[in-house]
């Protein structure tokens, strides 16, 4: 019909301007940050600007999409407010509910996109970003060094049937940082930094030590670089970092929630981002709910700063709410289920009604 033609028109280019308004301010706001970062780099190319920017409109986009509805949302509803053409289409036999199907579709459609990236691109995304600051950002290894503080010591069983346990792989130098190597209980290495590349591995600032008769470790030996022709390195079987549970797919915490190595305490941290990372993806749909009803109501005087005001704040309020609900889940303060789904379920089914109560 020509009227819902008319409404998805105008919901789409008001989304389309906002969403990609929005995206240019951050994009301009974070090039000024890494501008020097960029203009020293070698190494970047055009190619490489369009694969960041275009990850990092994918990251952001569970903030902007539903921002751009939400901004579109009040826009073209009460500018057809205050034209009196809500009016007239009631007349003409159309009720709010009829009328807010446009709105509804453009929403789903963003819900269904952003259900996708979830699962497919999102995770791909931030592991290319992490990749991307570690190579060309000088801040670097000041990130790295905090999440580090999070990550988990790794321990490899080796073919030799020793272990090797490091803390993390160090992507600047290509090596394993802080690499203890223990052959047996009585004799062990630990290695500053050990590269893998060549056909053997080669440790850089390595200390033997061998348990003495008092049961004590003395070290024996000290190099600042050697060549370890029996250390049996397979490559192929390590993980070299730890991927951060944000960064993983909805499938991919599942099963490892599921697993029986993984602890109660991995398991409430896995759980609180799995429930995180399917309930955000509806915010598109809640913002349109929660819009609708205030921007319909029949005004002489339409005070529309308030009505933008109090959405912007509104939204950033319960942006901030649901991350504020990841610290309180990851800690066990509530359940995950709980800390998660509680408040987006009580603010869907309050603006669920008024917007029944409304149309």
């Amino acid at each position: 019909m020509i009227w819902q033609r008319y409404l998805l028109k105008e919901y789409i280019k008001v989304f389309s301007l906002v969403l990609f308004g929005f995206f240019f301010i951050y994009l301009a706001l974070d090039y000024s940050s890494h501008m020097q970062d960029f203009l020293k780099s070698k190494q970047l190319h055009f190619r490489d600007f369009i694969f960041y920017y275009g990850t990092l409109f994918i990251k952001r986009s569970d903030l902007l999409i539903p921002l751009g509805l939400l901004i579109a949302s009040i826009k073209v509803l009460t500018t057809l407010n205050s034209h009196r053409e809500l009016l007239a289409l009631q007349v003409a036999g159309l009720n709010f509910k009829k009328l807010t199907k446009p709105f509804f579709l453009v929403a789903a459609c963003c819900t269904l996109f952003n259900l996708f990236s979830t699962e497919f691109i999102l995770p791909q995304s931030l592991s290319y970003l992490d990749n991307f600051h570690n190579h060309h950002f000088k801040d670097t290894n000041r990130s790295h060094r905090v999440f580090v503080k999070k990550e988990k010591l790794h321990v490899i069983a080796l073919k030799d049937r020793s272990k090797a346990i490091y803390q993390y792989f160090d992507k600047e130098k290509e090596a394993y940082f802080d690499l203890i190597w223990i052959r047996t209980p009585d004799d062990l290495w630990r290695i500053k930094y050990l590269q893998t590349e060549g056909s053997y591995p080669i440790g850089h600032y390595a200390d033997h030590f061998i348990r003495n008769k008092e049961g004590f470790f003395e070290k024996e030996s000290s190099y600042i670089q050697k060549t370890f022709t029996d250390l049996p390195w397979a490559e192929k079987s390590l993980d070299t970092s730890f991927t951060p549970y944000e960064n993983r797919k909805v499938s991919e915490l599942w099963r490892i929630a599921q697993r029986s190595t993984t602890t109660a305490y991995e398991k409430i941290e896995i759980m609180t981002h799995f429930y995180f990372k399917i309930v955000m993806p509806f915010l598109p749909l809640l913002v349109v709910i929660a819009s609708t009803p205030f921007c319909i109501c029949y005004s002489r005087t339409q005070l529309m700063f308030f009505i933008y005001a109090f959405a912007l704040f509104g939204f950033i309020t319960f942006y901030l709410l649901m991350n504020a609900s990841v610290i309180l889940g990851e800690n066990n303060l509530f359940p995950p289920l709980i800390a998660i789904c509680a408040p987006f379920t009580i603010c869907t089914l309050c603006f669920s009604w008024k917007f029944i109560k409304t149309t």
